[in-house]
């Protein structure tokens, strides 16, 4: 056996080893078998091991050990009698020392033991959150008196285990929490991306009646109600289509979702083309279809009474402000113009019940490009606040 000195150094060197290794990215297996190797090579002992404390099935399980017969590691078990040693040790939360088992009265020598000719040991308890998680034990087969330096020794080595795999049990539990998170998110992205679908095939049985209820209708002026009708049930349908096929369940990209609309409002218009300029940009459901429905109101308004037979040209716009705080969307025409909006139908009061909406401002004025034509904005916060509308 080594001089004191020369252990204490011995001993420090390999705690700080251990210490070293246990900060490393490591399983549990290779954390216990690491420690008791060292703990073997130190003590010069020939037989170490790490023994689990299973409540459930009430022994210690052999999870590490060198020095031990084919089979034992991962297999054995040992008593939590008191008898036991290392029961003993998880019983009282206290160190077992034993200098001739085979003689000891008050123990029993368990068929492990025996088989291995162990006749000295210590057993020190391993703490987790102030709970005994197990016992490291080193067992000699030949008489052995271990002392304060053994002890203290294996007191520390247990001790640095013990945090070693408390941390790993902690980072375990943490990625479990997070994938259960990231499952419940893919779920509920899963079953909202559904509701999405089956809202848009609902929107569409209802665009579908109004369809066959127009082509039934003799009245000019419900034949007209229905188509406007139709228009805004597909810009929201054609919200919910996006939203169930999108990245994101959350919200619409906005400048994609325009020039959807856009196609469907004008599909057949060969005299009038639409132009869409808008910034990527996510919009959540109810701030996206207000919008959409403005638009919609807007480009249908321009392509009744903006353009004689000659067509021209409808500008849809979208952008966002600087700090992100608001939003714009804007459409002018080249046409002849709109007349007063608050002498005219034209779904202009929509536009503004819309706006109201998105608790945004709506202002009128002349396109800037034309001079001519209709250029009506609608600003809008992220937040909702109080409508301010406007005219000029």
């Amino acid at each position: 056996m080594l001089p004191n000195d020369e252990r204490s150094r011995e001993y420090l060197r390999a705690i700080t080893g251990f210490t070293r290794f246990a900060s490393e990215t490591v399983t549990p297996d290779r954390l216990m078998q690491h420690a008791v190797a060292q703990v073997s090579r130190v003590t010069d002992v020939g037989h170490v091991k790490v023994l689990r404390y299973r409540a459930e099935h009430g022994d210690l399980l052999v999870e590490a050990g060198v020095g031990w017969k084919d089979g034992v590691v991962g297999h054995a078990t040992l008593g939590l009698e008191i008898s036991s040693p290392p029961g003993r040790a998880v019983q009282t939360g206290g160190t077992v020392v034993i200098d001739d088992l085979p003689h000891d009265r008050e123990y029993r020598l368990s068929g492990l033991l025996r088989d291995h000719g162990i006749v000295s040991l210590v057993n020190v308890p391993i703490m987790i959150d102030g709970r005994t998680w197990g016992v490291l034990e080193a067992d000699s087969e030949m008489p052995r008196r271990f002392d304060e330096w053994d002890v203290d020794f294996l007191t520390a080595m247990a001790n640095a285990l013990g945090c070693a795999l408390a941390r790993h049990a902690a980072e375990q539990n943490v990625s479990a929490a997070q994938s259960r998170v990231v499952q419940a998110q893919a779920h509920a992205e899963i079953v909202l991306r559904e509701f999405q679908h089956r809202v848009k095939n609902n929107l569409q049985l209802i665009v579908s009646f109004m369809a066959l209820k127009r082509r039934e209708t003799t009245a000019e002026e419900t034949y007209d109600v229905l188509g406007t009708a139709m228009t805004r049930v597909q810009t929201i349908a054609v919200a919910h289509d996006l939203l169930s096929k999108g990245k994101d369940a959350t919200g619409i990209r906005f400048d994609q979702y325009l020039r959807a609309l856009c196609a469907n409002i004008n599909p057949d218009q060969g005299s009038v083309s639409i132009q869409v300029t808008a910034a990527d940009a996510l919009l959540p459901l109810d701030r996206a279809v207000p919008a959409a429905l403005v638009v919609n109101e807007l480009v249908t308004n321009a392509l009744k009474y903006a353009f004689g037979e000659h067509g021209g040209t409808i500008r849809v716009g979208f952008d966002l402000a600087s700090n992100g705080s608001e939003a714009r969307i804007f459409v002018e025409d080249d046409g002849a113009g709109l007349p007063q909006p608050r002498k005219a139908g034209f779904g202009l009061k929509m536009i503004e019940a819309f706006a109201q909406q998105l608790a945004g401002r709506v202002t009128y004025g002349s396109a800037e490009r034309s001079g001519n034509g209709t250029r009506i904005e609608v600003i809008f916060p992220v937040v909702p606040g109080p409508i301010d509308i406007r005219h000029s």
